[in-house]
């Protein structure tokens, strides 16, 4: 299994990750995700999107073409301002960003929240309000997409991280949700900064 979000600890700079993420398509449950509001739906801006923890910016972009309005948030200044910096003028209107650390983000109303290999790194003490403003703020036939790291994964032993057992993934969408796509997959490959054991659950979940 080889993923492509940076090994915490780290010391390259982000500006590194995100070169190193260049040229990549839009993951795969991202699109399984997009595609079930249906062909054309984001046409005209008439849906809206939050990228939370959006990173190199592919599926802000991705989301963008489509015709979607999009928050792109992410933690890290150089994240918000390279995709500022390669987005086409066209687009410029349809996306807000915003540079802030989950602890303290508050979210908009929105139609899906896509959240790829970012909600692992709130910390714990923050992960409930956090989740909370996430399942408040997607409204009804809206979506969740996005990953969490199981409780083996290699980097469970971070106590600024948030892991979660199989039991309480599926606890986290008990009020209210669908769930479309559950996917636990666990293995050795390589993360930014070198060999890792991953277990993930991939998650897909539709507000009633």
């Amino acid at each position: 299994m080889s993923q492509d979000e940076p090994n915490q600890g780290s010391d390259k700079p982000w500006e590194g990750y995100y070169e190193w993420l260049k040229g990549r398509q839009p993951r795969p449950l991202f699109v399984d995700a997009l595609a079930r509001f249906g062909a054309g739906s984001g046409k005209a801006g008439q849906l809206h999107a939050i990228d939370l923890g959006c990173g190199d910016g592919t599926e802000t972009l991705a989301l963008l073409m489509a015709g979607w309005s999009v928050l792109a948030i992410d933690r890290e200044p150089a994240a918000t301002d390279q995709i500022r910096s390669r987005l086409p003028a066209r687009f410029q209107p349809r996306l807000e960003t915003m540079t802030v650390p989950f602890e303290d983000v508050r979210l908009p109303t929105t139609n899906f929240v896509y959240a790829g290999y970012s909600l692992p790194f709130c910390r714990p003490d923050y992960f409930d309000r956090l989740w909370a403003n996430i399942t408040a703020c997607i409204g009804p036939d809206g979506r969740f997409a996005g990953q969490l790291f199981g409780i083996r994964d290699s980097w469970a032993n971070d106590p600024e991280m948030t892991f979660h057992s199989a039991e309480q993934v599926t606890s986290l969408f008990t009020g209210g949700f669908e769930i479309e796509v559950l996917h636990e997959k666990e293995e050795d490959g390589k993360s930014f900064n070198g060999p890792k054991h991953w277990h993930v659950f991939d998650i897909i979940a539709r507000k009633r």
